[in-house]
């Protein structure tokens, strides 16, 4: 069980978050200076809030009405960031060593070459931290950060400077390795992709707080903010007015478009803003009755097309499988209903 409520400050920026799971994978996913690295630092104790609590279990790291607030080297933490954390004067295995728990006193050669196997580089004790390759580091830095039998284990964009399939392969591995060493898990990511595969708790922030937390298949199909819904791939966000309730859908107009949007509705109608993924924007032929829409731009995009359309004022993004229309075709355009989905901005968030 971890459970966070912090409230700290760094210059101008205030963080303000809330969270818990019972879970043992958990990822904060966000834009750039959402809070996510600040976050990570007030748990690892290398950040001092200006009050609130955090626990793993039954341990408290930081609570400021019982005046406690364990320093680093006492939370049983393992960190690994994004630029490497290694010694470039000691051996992998020396690397390894050097954050060792005391338990593992007069065996520490036995413990490292366990690590390192579990890491998949059995064999490289002896080696240079500098004659590895980056995704090879990244798994020294994991064993080293297992070194200290953690309580919690984080994790910052650990993965983002090496290519994708060394990427793939150190995820696949990041969960064998949670599951063996049962240590809850906390990593960072701006990658909704990367936090899908990884999270069992999904917490998104921006500006300094949660916006959105809840399963990933949760999050993914019921974005509550604009900012959410294009995390998650539902990139056409729409602003429109109520024009009514049809059973539990929203009707929306927006331009030539009348939608039923799932979702909460404003209260007392007026003005709406919605969601719809580029999957389901449907094209056919332009006929009477349904919305025509300009093609655009045609680009390939993850083994489908992208068609950008302009229909009245608004802009569409839609993805073709099959062939595609040309620009400047016109094309009719059909949006199903309940694919739309009412989102607020993320401003209105409190």
């Amino acid at each position: 069980m971890l459970a966070v409520d912090l409230r700290a400050r760094r210059g101008s920026f205030r963080l303000e978050v809330a969270f818990a799971t019972e879970r043992r994978r958990l990822v904060l996913v966000g834009p750039s200076g959402a809070g996510k690295t600040m976050t990570l630092m007030c748990l690892a104790g290398f950040h001092t809030p200006e009050r609130g609590r955090v626990a793993v279990g039954e341990t408290v790291l930081y609570d400021d009405r019982r005046r406690i607030n364990l320093p680093p080297w006492r939370r049983r933490v393992g960190l690994v960031l994004q630029s490497y954390t290694l010694l470039p004067h000691l051996s992998v295995g020396g690397n390894v060593a050097y954050g060792l728990a005391r338990v593992w006193r007069g065996r520490e050669r036995v413990r490292v070459e366990t690590l390192l196997a579990a890491v998949g580089l059995s064999g490289y004790a002896e080696r240079s931290p500098g004659g590895l390759s980056g995704g090879q580091r990244q798994r020294v830095a994991l064993a080293q950060a297992l070194a200290s039998d953690p309580r919690l284990l984080l994790l910052d964009e650990p993965f983002s400077a090496v290519d994708a399939p060394v990427r793939e392969r150190l995820r696949r591995d990041l969960l064998a390795l949670v599951d063996a060493f049962q240590v809850p898990l906390v990593f960072v990511t701006h990658d909704f992709g990367e936090a899908y595969l990884l999270a069992e708790t999904l917490v998104v922030l921006a500006g300094g707080r949660v916006i959105q937390a809840g399963t990933p298949a949760d999050v993914a199909a019921r974005p509550r903010t604009a900012l959410v819904a294009q995390l998650v791939g539902a990139s056409n966000i729409i602003a429109g007015t109520v024009a009514g309730l049809a059973g539990t859908a929203t009707v929306v107009r927006a331009g030539p478009l009348r939608v039923r949007a799932r979702g909460d509705p404003p209260g007392g109608g007026g003005p709406a803003t919605f969601c719809v993924r580029p999957a389901d924007v449907r094209l056919g032929a332009p006929t009477n009755g349904r919305p025509i829409g300009t093609v655009t731009r045609v680009l390939p995009r993850d083994g489908a097309t992208s068609v950008v359309l302009s229909v009245g004022e608004l802009t569409l993004e839609a993805a073709v499988r099959g062939r595609p229309p040309a620009v400047g075709d016109l094309v009719g355009v059909d949006i199903p209903d309940g694919a739309a989905r009412l989102v607020v901005q993320d401003a209105a968030i409190e």
